[in-house]
C-alpha cells in the first residue's frame, strides 16, 4: 500500500505538479520582469514630465525676454529714442555710427558708436535713460574726457565728452534693408 501511494505520489508529481512549478516559476519571473519595467516606464514619464514642465516654464520666459528684444524693423524707432533721450536730458548727441553687425545662433547683435557732450550728471541720467528703454540696449565701452570748448559746450561749466558703443539685439537674421535703413536714420540723427 506504501508502495503504491508512493508511485501515485510519484507520478502526480512528475506529470501534474512539476511542470505547474515551472510554469509557476517561470510565471513568477516573467512578473518580476514587467514589473521592474513597469517601474522603469514610471521613472521615465515621470522624468517627461519634469523636462515638460521645465521646458514650458523656459519657453514662457523666452517669450517675455523676446518681447525686449527687437527686430530688424524697430532699430531705427530705437535710434530715434536713443537721439530723444540725449535732448531730454540736456546733452548733444555729435554722433551716431553703426558697426557691423553680428549674427548670432539665434540673435544678430548690433553695435553703434556714439559720442556725446555734456554735464557729467546729464550724460549719467542719458545713460540711465537708454538703458531703460523698453528694448534692450546696453551701453558698453563707455570712455569719458573733458571735451574742448566750442559752440556747443559754451554754456557748460564742466563739460564732458563721451564715447561710448550701445549693443542691442535683434531678432532673426538680419537683411540689408534694416541696415540701410540703420545707417540712414543714424545720419538723421
Amino acid at each position: 500500500m506504501g508502495a503504491v501511494v508512493l508511485a501515485v505520489w510519484y507520478v502526480a508529481k512528475m506529470y501534474a505538479l512539476d511542470p505547474r512549478q515551472e510554469d509557476v516559476n517561470r510565471r513568477q519571473e516573467r512578473l518580476e520582469l514587467l514589473e521592474g519595467q513597469n517601474r522603469r516606464s514610471r521613472a521615465l514619464a515621470a522624468r517627461r514630465d519634469d523636462l515638460n514642465a521645465r521646458m514650458e516654464i523656459q519657453e514662457r520666459q523666452l517669450r517675455i525676454f523676446e518681447e525686449f528684444i527687437p527686430d530688424s524693423e524697430e532699430v531705427p524707432e530705437l535710434l530715434d529714442a536713443v537721439t530723444r533721450e540725449a535732448q531730454l536730458t540736456g546733452i548733444e548727441l555729435s554722433r551716431i555710427r553703426p558697426q557691423a553687425s553680428e549674427p548670432g545662433e539665434y540673435y544678430t547683435r548690433r553695435t553703434f558708436e556714439l559720442s556725446v557732450l555734456g554735464e557729467y550728471h546729464n550724460i549719467g541720467r542719458y545713460l540711465a535713460r537708454i538703458a531703460s528703454l523698453p528694448r534692450i540696449i546696453k551701453p558698453t565701452g563707455v570712455q569719458i574726457s573733458m571735451a574742448p570748448r566750442s559752440r556747443a559746450t559754451r554754456n557748460m561749466e564742466a563739460p564732458l565728452e563721451v564715447s561710448l558703443r550701445i549693443e542691442t539685439f535683434v531678432l532673426g537674421a538680419l537683411s540689408e534693408a534694416p541696415a540701410e535703413q540703420a545707417q540712414g536714420a543714424s545720419s538723421g540723427g
